[in-house]
C-alpha cells in the first residue's frame, strides 16, 4: 500500500512538473493573430474545382495564405495549415489550376519530361498580372469572390 502510495505520489509531482502536457508552444505563441477568411472562385460563372488559392502579403514583412478549392470552388485560407485563417491586411492573389496533358503515344518509354498545362488563363498564376487582391479585415471574411475568365 506504502508502494502505491509513493508511485500516485510521484506520477502525481511529475505530471505538475510536466505542466500536465499543457505547457504553451512557443512557435504557436509567437505567431500573429490570424482571422477567419474564405470565398469562392469560379470560372466563367462556374464553380473551379482543385485550383490552388495563393495569398501573397503587400507587406514586405507579411505571411501568406494558401487554400484548395472544393467542387463547389469554394476554399477556406490558412497561413498555419491545418489551422483555418490567415493575418489579416492586404494581399495580392493568384489562382493556378493545372493538369497533365493526354498521353500522346501509346509508349510509356517516352524520354521527353511530361508538362503540366493550365487549365485556367496563365495570367492568373502571377499575383502581379492577376489583378486579383484582397484585404482581409481583423473580424475576417467569407465573401471573398473570384471570378476568372477565359
Amino acid at each position: 500500500m506504502y508502494r502505491a502510495r509513493a508511485q500516485n505520489l510521484l506520477l502525481g509531482v511529475a505530471l505538475a512538473l510536466s505542466g500536465c502536457g499543457m505547457q504553451s508552444d512557443h512557435w504557436k505563441d509567437a505567431r500573429p493573430d490570424t482571422s477567419p477568411a474564405s470565398g469562392v472562385v469560379t470560372l466563367n460563372g462556374e464553380p473551379l474545382e482543385g485550383a490552388i488559392v495563393v495569398f501573397q502579403p503587400a507587406a514586405p514583412d507579411g505571411i501568406g495564405a494558401s487554400a484548395l478549392t472544393d467542387g463547389e470552388g469554394k476554399f477556406e485560407l490558412k497561413t498555419f495549415p491545418p489551422e483555418a485563417g490567415v493575418v489579416p491586411g492586404t494581399y495580392a492573389v493568384s489562382v493556378m489550376k493545372t493538369e497533365m496533358p493526354k498521353q500522346q503515344s501509346g509508349s510509356s518509354d517516352d524520354p521527353d519530361p511530361v508538362q503540366v498545362i493550365s487549365v485556367i488563363p496563365e495570367k492568373y498564376a502571377s499575383p502581379t498580372e492577376s489583378k486579383l487582391t484582397a484585404e482581409i479585415p481583423e473580424e475576417g471574411t467569407d465573401t471573398l469572390e473570384f471570378d476568372l475568365k477565359k
